[in-house]
């Protein structure tokens, strides 16, 4: 049997700094590979582990690992350093009062993005791999209806694609509301309006429920990257200025 080799944290994840892709916030990202994932890196890293998470598998430990992580660096870009990043009942962090953040990951990616509550209400992001055609077919009646699969099969996208980004647009917009409305809602309270694969933008409307963006139609945008074979979804709702 091999016997395991614990390596430094900076081996397992090398975290990249963006301040340019979405304005007035840090975005902060690394591919990772689990399989040399050492639990040590909590304790090294100063990374809070909740006691649950001790007792998880070493994949989830890495994948949670990577995303705390992350959003160490990010929070540190604002001066905040060695935050204890607790969640709540529902697993949804609970951020410096000062800032609001969201963290995503894959098996192999992890991504956290921060930004000041002054400037930025809510914030949400999440990455997806892209669905093959016959997984996009089984989960698409539970994410889009058929207005919104119209919408897709008139645009440039592929189904498949078409429905990985609504899955990913839609997981991101429930991290930046959930925070602000307290209730979970479902796939179907955002309804794709526009899709915009020029600027990589899709637009959503919304259930009265969750009319709380701040403009008369109710709409919110959301902005996509794609990257061998991976979605990252980013959602932004500026602070009301007073």
């Amino acid at each position: 049997m091999n016997e395991f080799k614990p390596v430094a944290a900076e081996t397992f994840i090398k975290a990249i700094h963006d301040t340019e892709t979405y304005p007035c916030s840090v975005l902060v990202s690394a591919d990772f590979d689990n399989s040399i994932f050492d639990p040590t890196h909590f304790a090294r890293s100063a990374v809070y582990c909740p006691p649950p998470m001790f007792r998880a598998s070493r994949k989830r430990q890495a994948e949670y690992f990577a995303g705390r992580y992350l959003a160490n660096e990010a929070m540190s870009s604002y001066g905040t350093n060695q935050f204890k990043l607790i969640a709540d009942a529902k697993r949804c962090p609970q951020w410096p009062s000062t800032l609001v953040g969201s963290i995503t990951h894959t098996d192999r990616y992890a991504a956290c993005i921060v930004a000041k509550k002054s400037a930025i209400a809510a914030i949400g992001i999440d990455a997806q791999d892209i669905l093959n055609d016959s997984r996009a077919e089984r989960v698409q009646s539970r994410i889009i209806d058929s207005v919104e699969s119209r919408l897709i099969a008139q645009s440039e996208l592929t189904p498949a694609l078409g429905v990985s980004l609504c899955f990913s647009a839609k997981e991101a917009i429930y991290k930046a509301l959930y925070p602000l409305v307290q209730q979970y809602f479902g796939f179907n309270a955002a309804k794709l309006h526009s899709i915009n694969t020029i600027d990589g933008h899709l637009t959503f409307r919304f259930d009265p429920a969750l009319w709380i963006l701040y403009n008369e139609r109710n709409t919110l945008t959301v902005q996509y990257q794609i990257k061998d074979q991976r979605l990252l979804s980013c959602v932004m709702l500026n602070a009301v200025q007073k």
